[in-house]
Order: C-alpha cells, then structure tokens, then sequence
C-alpha cells in the first residue's frame, strides 16, 4: 500500500505539476509603480467615455488589445501565487502520509 502511494505521488511530481510564481521582474520603488497605476487608471476612464459605436471595427480591436496589455501590465505589478490543482492534491497526500 505504501509503495503504491509512494509511486503516485513520483508519478504526480514527475508530471510537471508545480506550484509557480508570478512576481514582477522589474518593480521599481513604490512612488513610480503608484504613478504607473494612476496613469493606467486614468486611461481606463478615457476609454470608458468613448462612444464605442462611432469606431470602425480595427479602431475597437485596439483598444480591446490596449486594455488587455494594461491589465497584464496590472497583473505584472503585484505579485500571485499559483497553486495548480494537481500540486494541491499532492499537498494534502503528503500531509495525510505524514500524520
């Protein structure tokens, strides 16, 4: 029984299933990164206010591709960590295993 818990649980580390992180690679201090924030706040309402049915359907796909950078670039500030589901059901093996 042991071995075959023993080899499911190689077998999920050796599957890739990791937990990784996602942290800003270039955080600069506070000040900059609050002014960035600002700026992309400020942008964000400007697009909100624009009369979206007056724009040709390339005019729109920028916009959309605009946001969707920003909100990468959101992202890319704040650091996350992600647990994948597979990691997380490792996790609770092992922990039952050890007590």
């Amino acid at each position: 029984m042991k071995i075959r818990i023993f080899l499911f649980s190689v077998l999920m580390m050796c599957s890739g299933i990791s937990a990784t992180t996602q942290a800003a690679v270039k955080v600069e201090n506070k000040e900059q990164v609050e002014l960035r924030i600002a700026q992309i706040k400020e942008r964000v309402s400007e697009i909100k206010s624009i009369d979206i049915d007056h724009l040709n359907k390339t005019e729109r796909v920028n916009l959309k591709h605009e946001l969707k950078d920003m909100n990468k670039e959101l992202r890319a500030m704040s650091p996350y960590v992600y647990v994948s589901v597979g990691a997380l059901i490792l996790i609770i093996i092992l922990i039952l295993i050890l007590l």
